[in-house]
């Protein structure tokens, strides 16, 4: 446990040096100002004021159609946080001198893993605040009259289920940005999977490919059955695991 926290103290540290940390906020941030700017484009497209419908209806309306495409997105944000974790290993050739230590090998894995996953959900967290926010920007801008009903159970459900669906992917992008120099193989690995979405969506697997757990753990999503927010972080344990066999074998890494 104390060379955990060493890890994870030093994995802090060096995130300081490195744009990671910028990114999973700029990243949500860039999407949601683009939500925004649909949203002032919206207000003075149509300056007839529209009958708000329920409460409900109208958050469904703000939260739905962003949250779906925020999961989609997850995984190569995902990657691109995994690759950053590890390119100061990769940039200096540190690895053998890391693994040198009297530290068990899987254990880096896992320090890297864990920051990769508080990274997710923090950029998660941001996202959904954000949407909240911009909820309450159109009540006022439409005089919906819903501020006061905002569904905060409903956000932190959908937020914390699809921060559980990504955990597989967290395990398996954190593996191929150690194993892996450069961002390449990582983002490319991220970037192939999400083109083969649609046909785990076709053929009904939606709930058991990783790339897709995400989006598929929503509400909104393809399918409710299996629960991917149940199902990934079993997943993830396997692939830690297996990480971490194959990164403690590795003579040259």
């Amino acid at each position: 446990m104390r060379t955990m926290r060493a890890l994870l103290s030093t994995e802090a540290t060096k995130l300081k040096k490195t744009a990671t940390l910028w990114l999973s906020l700029i990243v949500p941030a860039m999407l949601l100002l683009l939500l925004f700017i649909g949203l002032v484009d919206d207000y003075f497209r149509h300056p007839i004021r529209r009958m708000p419908v329920s409460a409900e209806t109208e958050w469904i309306s703000v939260l739905a159609r962003p949250w779906m495409l925020w999961a989609h997105l997850l995984p190569i944000l995902i990657a691109v946080e995994a690759a950053g974790l590890a390119s100061p290993e990769h940039a200096g050739k540190h690895w053998k001198q890391l693994y040198a230590l009297p530290i068990p090998r899987w254990s880096v894995y896992v320090a890297k893993a864990l920051m990769c996953a508080l990274l997710t959900a923090g950029s998660s967290l941001f996202f959904s605040a954000g949407l909240v926010a911009l909820g309450l920007a159109r009540s006022e801008l439409f005089h919906l009259q819903i501020a006061s009903d905002v569904p905060l159970g409903v956000v932190l459900e959908v937020t914390a289920r699809a921060y559980l669906a990504s955990w597989c992917v967290i395990a398996i992008q954190t593996w191929l940005s150690v194993r892996f120099s450069g961002f390449a193989i990582s983002i490319g690995t991220a970037v192939a999977a999400l083109l083969f979405s649609g046909l785990a969506a076709q053929f009904g697997v939606a709930g058991l490919y990783p790339w897709t757990m995400p989006l598929d753990s929503l509400p909104w999503g393809w399918s409710e059955a299996p629960a991917p927010a149940m199902v990934s972080p079993l997943l993830c344990v396997a692939v830690a695991v297996a990480a971490g066999w194959h990164l403690s074998r590795r003579e040259v890494v």
